[in-house]
């Protein structure tokens, strides 16, 4: 996992008093996973955040002119999109309705 972008986005959400709900796309590849028969590791190295309204409640994808180009650079590093990261105030529940058929979509 790419750290640092990691601490960038928790950061940017604590700075903000965790009330400015935030998505990024991760991107990675899969590698073998020794500790599991047939396992499969995915290992992240980029952390993409597309244009997005943010708020206390959640997040509001916008058209995003540059993610074609930033798909482009990702397969040309040997990357692919493996996954979606996104903050959430409510830690009662581990998805709500409305977050599971949004990472279903991705």
């Amino acid at each position: 996992m790419n750290k640092n972008e990691l601490a960038k986005f928790v950061g940017y959400w604590q700075k903000m008093g965790m009330m400015e709900q935030r998505m990024g796309y991760l991107y990675g590849y899969y590698s073998e996973d020794p500790n599991y028969p047939n396992g499969v590791r995915v290992n992240i190295e980029a952390l993409y955040e597309p244009p997005q309204i943010n708020d206390m409640n959640g997040f509001v994808e916008l058209e995003d002119p540059n993610l074609y180009k930033v798909d482009q650079i990702a397969s040309a590093l040997g990357l692919e999109k493996v996954g979606h990261i996104f903050t959430k105030i409510d830690q009662d529940t581990f998805l709500n309705s409305h977050e599971i058929r949004r990472a279903a979509t991705f």
